[in-house]
């Protein structure tokens, strides 16, 4: 039976932990969090609200494409172009593995973060799906941004005209970068309404774990050990040269 925030002091005591709450017939999801009281709402609540997503999607485009190997095809593609190089969005980025979302927990040296106990979340995705009222076709399978046409009432370019609120859905995306499939990326999206998933409370679908601050460099040790690291998760050239640099 899980517990509401229980601490996670090691790598052996979290997977102790997720053999007893993660269920064996339906995904869970996770997203790191170095800070305990920040909240598991899109950037964009905190950046300007619904109102300044067009705004924000235009400007981007405006400069873009000179800076891209290839032009998004749809306006999902470049919601996800802009959520990668960290322009407010509705989305808000998830993963399928566990110690991708530790590291997230541990490794945020930013003075609001780096002493402070951090939260490792899980979600279930079909029960937030579920909640949402998605529909019962997808009871067991997850939607996809592109092929699912319910997520169309979430575009950008739809979402503001509705008069029908929906709540936040689960989806995958097509991984069209190495850093999204080294961090086994997946998504929650918010409808025009921007609310918080753990503002009621989540429900039976979501729920937490605590790392405390004082623990955080042990578990950034036994995660480096395990070979989830800075390179590991971005797989980039600029990270390449540091990893060269730390073993020299």
């Amino acid at each position: 039976m899980r517990q509401s925030d229980v601490e996670i002091r090691s790598i052996g005591a979290l997977v102790d932990r997720l053999s007893e709450d993660v269920p064996d017939d339906q995904p869970t999801w996770f997203r790191g969090m170095a800070n305990r009281d920040w909240r598991l709402e899109p950037s964009l609540a905190r950046h300007g609200g619904i109102d300044l997503e067009i705004p924000l999607i235009k400007r981007f485009k405006q400069n873009a494409l000179p800076h891209m190997s290839s032009r998004p095809e749809n306006e999902w593609e470049w919601l996800f172009v802009m959520q990668h190089h960290g322009l407010p969005t509705r989305l808000l980025d998830w993963t399928e593995n566990a110690l991708v979302a530790l590291y997230f927990v541990v490794n945020d040296v930013s003075p609001e973060a780096r002493d402070n106990d951090g939260a490792l979340w899980a979600i279930l995705p079909v029960g937030l799906n579920a909640d949402s009222k998605y529909g019962p076709e997808y009871e067991r399978d997850i939607p996809s941004f592109g092929d699912d046409d319910h997520l169309d009432s979430y575009l950008p370019s739809v979402v503001t005209k509705q008069r029908v609120e929906f709540g936040p859905l689960a989806a995958i995306a097509l991984r069209n970068t190495l850093r999204m499939q080294m961090q086994q990326g997946v998504f929650t999206v918010n409808h025009k309404e921007l609310t918080a998933l753990d503002s009621n409370g989540g429900g039976d679908y979501l729920w937490r774990y605590i790392i405390p601050g004082r623990e955080k460099q042990k578990v950034r040790r036994e995660l480096r050990l395990l070979g989830i690291e800075k390179l590991t998760l971005f797989p980039e050239l600029a990270n390449v040269a540091e990893r060269a640099k730390d073993i020299t």
